[in-house]
């Protein structure tokens, strides 16, 4: 197992609970991908089929400008309102492997990025063959969840 990879991982609240021995089966299972600036990682509307972990560089997270017809918006356009970044040790895209809705939002390298993918197909695998390496994985995506919804609701009790 490359310990490297490991200790990135382990970080996140996804993998908090992961022992050696499930790191080394979702290790198998993950893919490397890398963003140079300004390059897309998904755009908003498209289907979700994986999610990605960060393990060097930053991302920004991007909604369309609702205030601009449809007509001009563009997959390349910069109509996007700036509502996040994504840094080393944080996930992006864990709905796509618990629900089939699009994207909600766009995300693009802010830098050159290095992430792990884990897609749809690989997590239902892991579901039937690995069932408590599944639901470690589920048991950190409620808590990021969780994360994002108080983080959402302090935010939104600060701005009233």
């Amino acid at each position: 197992m490359n310990s490297t990879l490991f200790d990135y991982l382990k970080k996140s609240p996804l993998f908090a609970n992961f022992d050696p021995y499930m790191f080394q089966i979702l290790e198998q299972r993950l893919i490397f991908k890398e963003l140079s600036a300004h390059e897309f990682l998904f755009h908003e509307g498209e289907h979700g089929d994986y999610v990605a972990f960060v393990l060097v560089g930053s991302l920004d997270v991007l909604k369309k400008d609702l205030k601009l017809t449809t007509e001009k918006i563009t997959k390349n356009s910069q109509n996007f309102i700036h509502i996040g970044n994504i840094k080393q040790g944080d996930t992006i895209g864990e709905m796509a492997l618990i629900d089939t809705l699009t994207r909600s939002a766009t995300v693009r390298a802010s830098e050159t990025t290095a992430l792990v993918l884990l897609t749809k197909k690989d997590f239902d695998n892991l579901l039937s063959d690995y069932p408590r390496v599944a639901v470690e994985i589920l048991r950190g995506i409620a808590i990021l969840l969780s994360l994002n919804l108080r983080k959402t609701t302090e935010n939104l009790s600060r701005s009233h």
